[in-house]
């Protein structure tokens, strides 16, 4: 098999014999075995694993896609055995249907089959029913990312042609669904088939340590609970004093406009290191504290920075005047401390998670005091990425430490926790100023066009190239990782804060 070294793209496509297809991927087993590689990766990395393939083995690059959905079905094989499965879903195409002579009918989710067996999907449904998994018959369903979401479904068995699978193919890394995909065989939507084996082994794969994690949509129902004015009238001092307005913002601060993204962040790292769907009681207390800090936060920079609105709506010192909005600021960091370190937290854990918090505030002191001091004078992009770093990374850093302290899993994920939050911070506060359009001499997209002397379309292309590079960065990070459950986790939150442009799989070298 010759290896193709053409510039121009080349046309994708199935391994045309069965024993070829067999081969590809027994080399392909040989090629990761001893590679202490824990999925998800990223579609760069898969890209170059199967650049690296391609190199050792000169076979031809026409068949790179379909040997990257493979290389990542291999990675994901351990994974879905400790997944119910009852949890798994098996997602067939229409095209298995008889095209003439199919008697089934549709819904909203699919085709509900009507058993006639003049194709192979009622046997099919019935080995998937047999072995506890759910079956869809579809062509793509939205239904699907729902059920992934809410936790519901949480891996994927798919048969479809390589033109749709390479289409799915970067969402279903970007939200870390663990999956195995089965190329069909030919093009079109009639007379295809698949390697039966494949599916077989899929089907097959059985339990073994089996972990059991909430959902997605679960874990934001409870975070989201916890900021109610009930719920926060009960946990914080505010309601037991007379100061009925400043009560008031308190609770706006805390509910309105927010996506609670740090909280969440705790509780989800804390239920994938312990491989638990229990949230324990204190750990609500410190995912509010840590809500109270970021909060803070915003109140403080909303002054600094002379902002009269946010989200659409007037600031605290807007609608209070400054005194009101600085002394908000103050009750809710008094009140984050707090809430770390009185009951139900346990004692021993009181010293280290006010600790963090306090690292935390201190960094992001000293980011918002370099941008006072340099807001006013000449910028350079340096010094724009060392306040972003400053200023965005510690409440990222300091919510995802303090749930891998809960789980008593800190040790050894300091660095990760570095590298990703700063990766995150920058890349996150860059993508805000790229699509911030007001003229803010202080905005990276002015300081970039400033100092290289470019029309500001210039600056936020080359920008939106360096966000990139920093999205890359916080998938690299991962890579000191070795809990795949919260590699997943920080992978999905790296897609949902930093997504990134829709995009099918890259032509491999």
């Amino acid at each position: 098999m010759n290896s193709n070294n053409s510039t121009i793209a080349v046309i994708q496509r199935v391994p045309e014999s069965p024993g070829l297809r067999r081969d590809l991927r027994g080399r392909l087993e040989q090629f990761l075995a001893g590679r202490k590689l824990l999925p998800p990766l990223p579609l760069s990395r898969l890209r170059a694993l199967v650049g690296e393939f391609l190199a050792a083995t000169g076979v031809d690059s026409a068949y790179g896609h379909w040997c990257m959905i493979f290389i990542n079905n291999i990675l994901w094989r351990d994974v879905i055995r400790r997944i119910p499965v009852q949890k798994r879903l098996l997602l067939l195409p229409f095209c298995l249907r008889h095209a003439t002579r199919c008697e089934g009918s549709y819904d909203e989710l699919g085709l509900i089959c009507a058993d006639c067996g003049r194709c192979r999907i009622a046997g099919l449904r019935e080995r998937a029913d047999a072995l506890g998994l759910v079956t869809l018959v579809a062509e793509s369903s939205s239904r699907v990312a729902e059920w992934v979401e809410s936790g519901e479904i949480q891996a994927v068995i798919g048969v479809s042609c390589l033109a749709s699978l390479e289409r799915a193919f970067p969402a279903m890394l970007r939200n870390a669904v663990p999956g195995i995909a089965i190329p069909l065989n030919h093009d079109g939507c009639k007379d295809t088939d698949f390697d039966d084996d494949v599916l077989a082994d899929a089907l097959a794969l059985g339990e073994a340590e089996v972990m059991e994690l909430p959902g997605y949509d679960e874990v934001k129902a409870q975070v989201q609970a916890l900021f109610t004015s009930e719920r926060l009238d009960r946990a914080m001092l505010f309601n037991r004093h007379r100061a009925r307005v400043f009560a008031q913002e308190a609770r706006l601060a805390l509910c309105e406009h927010g996506k609670h993204y740090r909280p969440m962040l705790s509780i989800m790292t804390y239920l994938a290191l312990a491989e638990t769907t229990a949230i324990p009681p204190w750990l609500e207390q410190v995912a509010l504290a840590v809500e109270c800090f970021h909060k803070a936060s915003l109140v403080h920079d909303d002054i600094e920075d002379n902002d009269d609105s946010r989200y659409g709506e007037p600031t605290a010192h807007a609608r209070q005047g400054v005194g009101v909005a600085i002394n908000l600021g103050d009750y809710l960091q008094g009140e984050g401390y707090r809430l770390l370190c009185s009951d139900p937290v346990p004692v021993k854990l009181r010293g280290q998670l006010a600790a963090i918090a306090a690292e935390g505030h201190c960094e992001l002191a000293l980011g918002q005091a370099q941008e006072l001091e340099w807001r006013d004078g000449v910028q350079n992009m340096e010094m724009v990425l060392d306040t972003f770093r400053l200023k965005t990374a510690p409440a990222f850093r300091v919510a995802l430490a303090m749930g891998a302290l809960a789980a008593g899993r800190l040790d050894g994920l300091h660095e990760c926790f570095q590298k990703l939050s700063e990766a995150m911070g920058i890349a996150y506060q860059l993508q805000d100023d790229i699509d911030d359009q007001e003229d803010d001499p202080a905005s990276a997209v002015f300081v970039y066009a400033r100092e290289r002397q470019v029309e500001l379309a210039d600056a936020r292309r080359a920008l939106r190239e360096l966000a990139d590079a920093q999205r890359e960065d916080a998938y690299a990070a991962l890579e000191g990782v070795s809990s795949q459950p919260l590699k997943s986790l920080l992978f999905r939150m790296v897609g949902k804060l930093l997504p990134p442009p829709p995009a099918t799989l890259p032509t491999p070298p």
